[in-house]
């Protein structure tokens, strides 16, 4: 199993999102926000940092997207 970038997991969320919540695809690309990878040194269970925005139910439904992702891909890459 390939880790996906940060890019490729953002994408991920989103999709994850729209499919589970009546809000616009453009809305929730600007509610995850960033995807940053991290060093492992930071955490050793997962290797990025994600910065949402937005207000407590949609942060609540990132964070339960966020916690279905990290079961299957804990860390991200950088892009080849």
């Amino acid at each position: 199993m390939t880790a996906p970038t940060p890019d490729d997991l953002h994408d991920t969320l989103v999709k994850i999102l729209v499919s589970a919540a009546t809000a616009e695809e453009t809305r929730w690309r600007e509610a995850v926000g960033e995807v940053e990878k991290l060093s492992r040194a930071f955490n050793i269970k997962s290797n990025r940092a994600i910065h949402p925005a937005g207000v407590a139910g949609e942060l609540a439904m990132m964070e339960q997207a966020v916690e279905i992702v990290r079961a299957e891909h804990p860390y991200v890459c950088t892009g080849q």
